[in-house]
């Protein structure tokens, strides 16, 4: 704030406008606005008093009443270019742009140097759309402070205003050679030729533009990704990884990038340096369900199924409406043999897509696996319900509806339903291999159905499942010999590798009187899944344990 100065040596009057000027420092507007009054009444062509008062208003947002007394403070000392730079800036402030470009023009003539009064009558060329009088006032600019890369760029943006793209293009590239380290003349001329559809004059600059400006994370992606799909993959992979990590790229481009590197070869597992970017990617962007999402995938992709199933969780706790990610989850789930979250989340996942047949099919198994045999006909009808034209779902369905009816002693019902499905499936040997595996649990036709399993096993050799049944069927015979020969004639690493696979290893060792053997078996079974719910208590209990459903 400039303190004014009263122009008469009265001091009644001096005494009166030092008042005002204290009660203004003191935010007491009303009673500074009083004395400054009352001054003008004795001297109406004070500019000093005119510009206390226009100060005072300005105070109090009083816009109209500040104009009035700067423009009288102005008009009254024409000299004081401070009183008219506060009148300039007091129109633009009413939105009088017309009348504050007379006045910068005239402090401009004045003082040709100051940066201000040209940054302040360019926003009201701009704001009457003048462009043509903006681009003399920036090369009158220029002339006197100098050309710059700022400049450069204002013009540049006139001439495209003006529909000059001809002459904008040249300004830019003679820039170059005067600024030629600049990446923000570099930056538009890129964006330029990109929006002219100009895709190789666009490239060939783009090399220049991330040389010039490492840290562009918009022109590494664009760089990395055209070398990427030009064949230099190792080359453009290096850019992209970096123009991840950048600031300036919206989270879609990033995105984007990750989604293609992830899913580059699905033959082979993604490339380990990706980790890091996803990792970033969450970590900076933790409340973005795509974040998450990518996660999932990469370590989805990666074999590392239970890092996949956490990070779609993830993803779902940021938006719980994404079906596909729900179904994914789900189907890891059961896949890795984690039960609780299996039934936690089909039962969550049923609750938001009532329409959807899978969550209430996973619902009700889990439940089968516990022995609520009511509550899991009752989620498998729901689902049988809501199906549309899948027999193979439908089958699966009714196979687990036959499990709970069986649980329910209501034998020649269940085994009619097992019919059913096995109908349905149209051949699927693995509801089959369920149906036998029942048949064995509760030992019903035990000759019988050890004698399909004997089939199976040999029909389909390399089919683990049908070897571990057969192991089972010999397991729930007492021949528990005969059971670990076959199950370790089993080399499919992935099955071995589970927990329904060790946990039976180690029934049958326990049973075969070597207790070590068991328990080493029982507690890897832990490191791969749940297990049967009573696989701790055998760990507990250093026993076999019969499992009640």
């Amino acid at each position: 704030m400039h303190e004014p100065i009263a122009a008469t040596q009265d001091p009644a009057y001096i005494r009166q406008f030092h008042s005002g000027v204290r009660n203004m420092l003191n935010e007491q507007h009303e009673a500074a606005i009083s004395d400054f009054k009352a001054c003008l009444a004795k001297q109406p062509n004070d500019a000093a008093v005119h510009y206390a008062l226009f100060q005072s208003y300005l105070k109090q947002d009083r816009y109209e009443e500040a104009a009035y007394h700067t423009e009288q403070a102005a008009k009254l000392d024409p000299k004081n270019l401070h009183y008219k730079r506060e009148l300039a800036f007091m129109y633009q402030q009413l939105g009088k742009a017309q009348e504050a470009t007379v006045v910068f023009e005239g402090l401009l003539k004045a003082d040709p140097k100051n940066i201000d009064y040209y940054s302040g009558a360019l926003k009201c060329y701009d704001e009457l759309q003048k462009p043509a009088k903006s681009y003399a006032l920036i090369v009158k600019m220029e002339q006197q402070l100098g050309e710059n890369p700022s400049t450069v760029l204002e013009k540049f943006r006139l001439l495209q205003q003006m529909g000059k793209s001809k002459e904008s293009v040249a300004l830019l590239e003679a820039a170059r050679i005067t600024f030629p380290s600049e990446p923000s003349i570099l930056a538009n001329l890129v964006d330029h030729y990109f929006r002219m559809q100009d895709y190789s004059a666009g490239f060939g600059l783009l090399k220049d533009l991330v040389e010039a400006d490492p840290n562009n994370g918009v022109a590494l992606l664009m760089y990395g990704e055209m070398l990427y799909r030009s064949g230099k993959q190792d080359e453009g992979k290096k850019y992209l990884h970096k123009g991840i990590l950048a600031e300036g790229p919206s989270l879609d481009q990033k995105m984007n990038i990750l989604i293609m590197l992830v899913n580059e070869n699905k033959q082979a597992a993604p490339d380990p340096q990706l980790e890091p970017l996803v990792q970033y990617m969450t970590q900076s962007f933790p409340n973005e369900a795509k974040a998450h999402s990518i996660a999932g995938d990469y370590y989805y992709v990666a074999g590392q199924p239970n890092a996949a199933i956490n990070n779609y969780r993830q993803t779902l706790r940021c938006d719980p409406n994404l079906y596909p990610v729900w179904n994914q989850v789900l189907i890891l789930e059961f896949e890795q043999g984690r039960w609780s979250d299996l039934q936690k989340d089909a039962s969550a996942c049923a609750e938001l897509f009532p329409s959807q047949a899978l969550p209430f099919f996973f619902k009700g198994l889990t439940l089968n696996r516990s022995g609520a045999f009511a509550a899991a006909i009752e989620s498998l009808e729901t689902a049988k319900s809501v199906l549309i034209k899948d027999n193979a779902l439908l089958a699966e369905v009714i196979c687990q509806i036959a499990v709970a009816t069986l649980g329910q002693k209501n034998n020649d019902k269940a085994l009619a339903l097992f019919k059913e499905a096995m109908t349905l499936s149209q051949g699927n040997p693995l509801i089959e291999l369920n149906y036998l595996h029942e048949l064995a649990k509760y030992q019903m036709e035990p000759t019988k159905t050890n004698e399909r399993l004997a089939e199976l096993a040999s029909q389909f050799g390399g089919n683990p499942r049908s070897s571990f049944e057969y192991a089972y069927s010999f397991f729930q015979l007492g021949q528990f010999s005969v059971a670990r020969d076959w199950l370790l004639k089993i080399q499919d690493q992935k099955f071995v590798q589970s927990a329904v696979y060790q946990e039976l290893l180690g029934d049958v060792y326990f049973k075969l009187g070597q207790l070590q053997e068991a328990l080493a078996c029982w507690q890897k079974a832990l490191t791969y899944g749940e297990g049967s719910i009573v696989l701790t208590e055998k760990i507990t209990q250093k026993s076999y344990v019969q499992n009640p459903y």
